[in-house]
């Protein structure tokens, strides 16, 4: 604008004395800025003898700086549109940030309350399953144990009862029987050569062999009457050995069966655990991008606004400075007008 001033008045011819004399007044009765002095000063340096000239120029000069001021004004309007665009697209991000945060960090705290539950409850089924374990591995070892037990009183007792129905035998056929002094005699040196002469059978046969026969039938009675109650007994471990076999089988059935439904809650845990864990990785990961986010969105924000201050600043410097120039070229013109045309 000076420089088109510093044309303009270089173009200008010298006005009359009176002309000088309006403007020097007015000049005085204008605040002193940069603008007033160099104005009212080029005006006083040139002097022209046409005052319509000076008025049509200095008249071209006000429309420009009122040009100027809605330039200024619609620049203005256009900036702030923008900023309070950009700012109030910043406070929504920064809103739906800041509300997306927070379900989050609840469904974080949500993930971490729940995998310290299955936490709990893995721990305890693991307990649980060991503890079962270990019952299982007893229950068969006592049955092993029973099993074995019961094998060993089976054999013994059918030992026992073989040799009394060995006795009997003998004692039936030979010593009761047809026989001879000799053929008896025999039959126990036979025996004891099979058996050994220390042989519990063989002594017993020894000692009966010099009894009459109602004697030996006396004991033959005894004797089969202790077979008869070892085959009770032999009889009472099959039926005790086949009762304890299927209470075994049907606890170990139960054991595990308890046993296998308490392993797959466990699987069942352990997955939703994993799954929780994985959920709550991805969620502490979007809590970093969020918080990055709002941060940045809070500096964007801020930067804005200064910025919008700035602009406001400027706008209003601006402004006052072009309304001053007006203020100036209009009290000019005003002046020129009352002038009488020469």
């Amino acid at each position: 604008m000076r420089i088109t001033i510093i044309l303009v008045l270089i173009a200008i011819s010298a006005t009359t004395e009176t002309h000088l004399t309006a403007i020097k007044q007015l000049r005085e009765k204008t605040r002193v800025t940069p603008f007033s002095d160099y104005f009212y000063g080029m005006l006083e340096l040139h002097q022209s003898s046409k005052l319509g000239e000076v008025v049509t120029i200095v008249q071209s000069m006000l429309d420009k700086l009122i040009a100027a001021s809605g330039a200024n004004e619609a620049e203005h309007s256009a900036q702030q549109a923008n900023y309070e665009q950009q700012i109030s697209k910043l406070e929504n991000t920064l809103e739906t940030t800041e509300s997306e945060l927070s379900s989050v960090n609840q469904q974080i705290n949500d993930l971490s309350s729940d995998l310290s539950s299955l936490t709990q409850s893995l721990s305890f089924q693991g307990q649980q399953l060991l503890l079962l374990s270990n019952q299982i591995t007893q229950l068969n070892d006592n049955h092993q144990e029973e099993v074995r037990a019961a094998e060993e009183k089976f054999n013994n007792n059918s030992r026992y009862l073989a040799a009394v129905q060995e006795v009997l035998r003998f004692l039936g056929d030979t010593l009761l029987g047809n026989t001879s002094l000799i053929e008896r005699e025999r039959a126990i040196e036979a025996a004891k050569q099979t058996l050994g002469e220390k042989h519990p059978i063989s002594i017993m046969i020894q000692l009966t062999s010099e009894y009459d026969d109602n004697t030996i039938r006396r004991v033959i009675t005894k004797l089969e009457g202790i077979a008869s109650n070892v085959q009770e007994r032999l009889d009472a471990i099959n039926t005790s050995s086949t009762n304890s076999e299927q209470q075994y089988l049907t606890l170990r059935s139960q054991f595990e069966s308890t046993y296998g439904n308490l392993d797959k809650d466990k699987q069942f845990n352990q997955r939703q655990a994993t799954a929780k864990d994985n959920d709550l990785a991805s969620a502490k990961r979007r809590q970093q991008e969020l918080q990055e986010l709002i941060a940045t969105s809070i500096e964007l924000l801020e930067q804005t606004r200064i910025a919008e201050d700035n602009e406001n600043t400027s706008y209003t410097s601006k402004r006052s400075h072009i309304s001053e120039e007006i203020s100036i070229v209009q009290s000019a013109l005003d002046l020129l007008s009352q002038l009488p045309a020469q």
